[in-house]
């Protein structure tokens, strides 16, 4: 137990010179230690699909290790010299030393701030969405059909826009490939992603939003009569305008008898667009939408 006996004695922190290259810390030691930088420059990087990327990069009077030391959490970066530098390692036994030549006040104060930070942290890195397969269908929507992208550049902006970890993004993209929205090709480095339909990925990530919201998504909520009415609006001319009574006569004269009650029913799910003078004309996007739900349901719930 701390108690701010400052008759204990104090380990004092080690100053050491490092030349460019030398790695001052490494996940590996399993050490928890406060780095600071007083002179030159250290580097954090970060070893993904053998290629090394730089997270960040120190200088004089930066530190790292704060978090590890006092709230026990890993470091996972490594961090090395970029050029001849001087640190200063705050070790564990050397903190612990520290921490008991201070009085009880000043222990709950750092204590509190380092919650904080912890907190901050969390906040900081915490994914920006829980339905990470969602997130990645409606990202991939906006994606060009006809170009294929490198799927290590489209896994590495998606987690910078998202914070989702690299690992959960290759799983979900397995997961839209298995769903036949998506196209994976080549391996290793070259390894490419080419969207079949992104029609189809705007369906998905909507049925996902309606089961997060746990409410029946419209397009698999049709009736018979309604789905009969759908594949009819398809066919006709996206020009015809007519009054609500003329598009009942007109369906009950093709053999699908409506009332004013399916008719309203219609324009809430938007197959008709309202004009001037009253008069209604087939939303053609909005048809398509609802024949495609149909058509791909196995594929968007996910049963194949």
């Amino acid at each position: 137990m701390i108690t701010g006996d400052s008759h204990q004695k104090v380990i004092p922190p080690t100053r050491s010179h490092v030349k460019a290259g030398f790695v001052v810390f490494s996940p590996d030691s399993k050490k928890r230690n406060i780095v600071i930088l007083d002179k030159g420059e250290l580097a954090a990087v970060e070893w993904l699909g053998g290629i090394k990327n730089t997270i960040f990069k120190m200088h004089p009077g930066d530190l790292v290790g704060v978090a590890a030391l006092l709230e026990r959490e890993p470091f996972k970066y490594t961090i090395e010299a970029t050029e001849d530098s001087t640190i200063t390692v705050v070790t564990e036994e050397c903190m612990e030393s520290e921490l008991k030549t201070l009085p009880v006040w000043l222990l709950a104060v750092i204590k509190s701030l380092s919650s904080k930070t912890r907190k901050f942290k969390e906040a900081l890195y915490k994914p920006r969405c829980e339905n990470t397969l969602k997130s990645l269908a409606e990202y991939c929507s906006h994606l060009n059909e006809k170009k294929p992208y490198s799927i290590g550049e489209l896994v590495r902006e998606f987690h910078w826009l998202t914070k989702i970890p690299e690992p959960a993004i290759l799983e979900d993209l397995k997961a839209l490939g298995r769903r036949k929205f998506i196209v994976v090709h080549g391996t290793g480095g070259k390894t490419e992603v080419q969207i079949s339909n992104a029609l189809l990925l705007r369906l998905f990530a909507d049925y996902q939003k309606a089961q997060d919201q746990n409410v029946a998504w419209p397009p698999f909520q049709l009736s018979l009569l309604q789905k009969k009415l759908l594949v009819k609006i398809s066919t006709i001319d996206h020009t015809q305008k007519k009054d609500a009574p003329g598009w009942i006569a007109f369906f009950e004269g093709e053999g699908l008898k409506i009332d004013v009650g399916e008719w309203i029913k219609i324009l809430h799910l938007g197959w008709f667009a309202p004009q001037n003078d009253n008069l209604f004309t087939p939303s053609t996007d909005k048809v398509k939408y609802f024949l495609a739900a149909l058509r791909f349901e196995t594929n968007i719930k996910g049963v194949l």
